[in-house]
């Protein structure tokens, strides 16, 4: 029996550790780039734009947007920034990032299955998704989704990302910044998308050794009053 497992210990201590994942995305459209970092065990996520200095980061369920400002860093939650929000505006996210968000659904895309296609060689399958394209919505958008376990944590990153951005969006858009939101969960809900039409195309996936400091918060983040305090003073953009 030990010169049986002897061997096998020796190959336990001999395999490599776990390592993480890192996404590229391309699109057409800004951002033109999107690198989407997974730390070591996957419970830690980086989304960010190739030459910016702002990203974003996700522990655990929970998103935040960190930007420099007069030399240091800033950060704010997301779901602070949308209860901040909600505050100096018409509430409307509050049904989504509140208690009752998870209970929350809205009418189903018009999705229809379309076959499979790999897409930097990571098998996807095909969905012709209506109501995506506000100028033509009776049009449907090919989107390609992986439903590989290991790209699970990309999609999770990938759609708080966009998700941060509508959010950001509100004053421009007014309520439809939480049909966005809505809109985007029940995409991201058919699996992690690695190609939309022309919008944006996995192009590489790596297996890669991230260092941990780039999955820490590098400041507190912001209180939901302190947020409110700043957009009285300055307006959102």
């Amino acid at each position: 029996m030990t010169r049986l497992l002897a061997p096998l210990c020796i190959l336990l201590v001999a395999s490599p550790a776990a390592a993480g994942t890192r996404a590229t995305y391309a699109g057409t459209s800004e951002p033109k780039a999107l690198v989407v970092e997974i730390a070591d065990d996957g419970a830690a996520a980086r989304v960010s734009v190739p030459g910016r200095d702002d990203y974003g980061l996700m522990l655990g369920d929970q998103f935040y947007l960190v930007k420099p400002r007069d030399g240091k860093p800033q950060v704010a939650r997301v779901t602070d920034m949308a209860a901040a929000l909600d505050r100096v505006m018409p509430p409307i996210f509050k049904n989504l990032f509140g208690a009752m968000g998870g209970a929350i659904k809205a009418s189903p895309l018009d999705a229809v299955r379309g076959g499979s296609k790999a897409v930097a060689g990571v098998p996807g399958e095909i969905w012709l998704v209506k109501g995506l394209d506000d100028e033509k919505p009776d049009s449907a958008t090919e989107v390609v989704v992986s439903h590989d376990p290991a790209l699970a944590p990309v999609g999770r990153a990938l759609a708080a990302f966009l998700e941060s951005g509508m959010v950001m969006m509100r004053p421009l858009i007014g309520n439809g910044a939480a049909e966005m939101v809505q809109q985007n969960r029940q995409l991201f809900a058919l699996g992690t998308p690695i190609a939309s039409a022309d919008r944006f195309t996995l192009t590489k996936m790596e297996t890669v050794d991230e260092p941990a400091t780039r999955f820490v918060l590098p400041a507190r983040p912001a209180t939901v009053d302190a947020l409110v305090a700043e957009m009285k003073v300055t307006p959102a953009k």
